[in-house]
Order: C-alpha cells, then structure tokens, then sequence
C-alpha cells in the first residue's frame, strides 16, 4: 500500500496571525494539532478553536486557517493509500478535541525525527507511527464523547474494571461481582458496558479464555482438561462447546493440527 510523509513539523512556530488559505486543499492528507487558538474557515464562517483543537483535512477539502495572534502547531501532510480517518473513526474536515493531545504531539515528534533522519525502514516506521497518531486521536475523541455524555470518570473506571477483568480470565467472574465493583444494579451495568465495548463482559471473558487456550493446546504436555482448567473454564464440557462455537473444532482436534505441524 504506498504510503510517503510529505513535511512534518513539531511544535512549529508561525509568524503572529499568520493565514494558511488552500481553496483546494493541499492534495494529500493534514493532521493539524494547533497550540494555540485559530480562526477556522468554513465557507465564509469561521469560528474561534481553543488550545489543543485537532482537524484532520482530505486531500481536496478547502484548507483555510488563521492565527488569532500567536501561531504555534504540530501537524503532519501525508499520503496514504486508504482514507484513516474514514478507517479509524477521526472526524474529517471539522475540529474535534480529543483528551490525550500529549499523546499525539509525541508521536508527532517522532514522525518528524523519523522524516528528517530517513533512517533503515522509515517509511515502514513512519506509516505505523501514523496509524499510532490516527488510533489515538480516535480513542482521545471517543473518551471526550463518552464522558461528555456520562458521568464523569464512568467511562475511565469501566475501562479499568474491564481490563482488571480480562488480565486476570482464569478467575471466577460472576454478574453480582462485576455489579459490586461497578456499585451498580444489573440492568444499569449492562446497559454500560454495552453502550462501552459494544460486547457483553461473558462474550469478551470468553474470546479472552478461547485465545489463551489456543495457544496452550499447542503444548505437548497439556492435556485437553488441564487447559480448560488454566484458561479459567470449571466444566470440561462447556469448554468444549464454546471452543467449537468459536474455533470450528474441538479442543482436542485443534491440538491434534498443532501435533501434524510440528
């Protein structure tokens, strides 16, 4: 897929009220992280950014931006054979504010060393860096949007309290635990971490368990049952019927292909 990073600047300081104008756009993709407030055009509107706003242009959308007195920004042209932000859920051509923006300068950072220094596989480092930029930028905006909506730090502590969850898959998790920890009822613990993860704590502590046993079934000196057991499953047969829901196969047949590979 071709990728190229066309001009990368870190923390760059621009003359006081400066005017970035391109009717056209610049022809390749803009990540624009700005320091300091902007006038941002849109048509003939324009309206006033805070610090640490983020646009994201498309190759041909019109490109017009001004500094309202001090111009200082971060921002990245690239070309990509795909459109990221399309990809990866960053908003396009408007401003957006996600919470992790130090997180983004980093990377930007880097992508500048690496556009300057061209070192062994630059392109091939710059293009992940990239991707890292747009994956970020998405998580930052959708946790400005979840927390905006709920109450604050809701979003932080089922984040935590999942991942405390799938860390440890071998132990017992039950609904009443889960709602204990979350200090919620039910229906209301559900309807979160639903509207969350899009999943249900059962259906992600199961592909978790279902991973890990995968690959312990590629060891010799396991059996079938001590896996299930390892991997946090109490009845051999529920085990076996999840894995065969999930992997096509039962447990001991996928061990049996991981033997013939060897």
């Amino acid at each position: 897929m071709e990728f190229s990073i066309h001009i990368c600047e870190y923390n760059r300081s621009n003359a006081d009220y400066e005017t970035i104008y391109r009717p056209e756009g610049s022809g390749d993709y803009l990540f624009l992280l700005f320091k300091t407030p902007m006038k941002v055009y849109q048509g003939a509107q324009f309206f006033i950014t805070q610090e640490n706003a983020c646009l994201f242009y498309t190759p041909e959308h019109e490109q017009h931006y001004q500094a309202v007195q001090k111009f200082r920004n971060s921002y990245v042209h690239f070309w990509c054979g795909e459109n990221l932000g399309e990809k990866y859920g960053v908003l396009q051509n408007t401003v957006f504010y996600p919470q992790n923006t130090e997180a983004i300068d980093e990377t930007i950072r880097l992508l500048q060393r690496e556009y300057i220094a061209k070192d062994p596989y630059a392109v091939e480092y710059g293009e992940t860096l990239v991707r890292q930029m747009m994956i970020t930028a998405s998580r930052g905006m959708r946790l400005y949007q979840k927390t905006a909506e709920e109450p604050v730090g809701l979003y932080q502590e089922f984040q935590e309290l999942r991942l405390a969850m799938l860390s440890h898959y071998e132990e017992e998790w039950t609904t009443e635990k889960l709602c204990q920890m979350a200090n919620m009822e039910k229906s209301q613990f559900y309807s979160y971490y639903k509207q969350f993860f899009s999943s249900t704590p059962h259906s992600d502590l199961i592909e978790v368990r279902l991973d890990k046993a995968k690959n312990l079934l590629t060891n010799r000196a396991l059996s079938v049952g001590q896996t299930a057991e390892i991997c946090g499953f109490s009845n051999l047969a529920h085990f076996s019927r999840y894995f065969k829901r999930h992997c096509g196969c039962s447990p001991s047949e996928w061990q049996e292909k991981g033997r013939r590979k060897v």
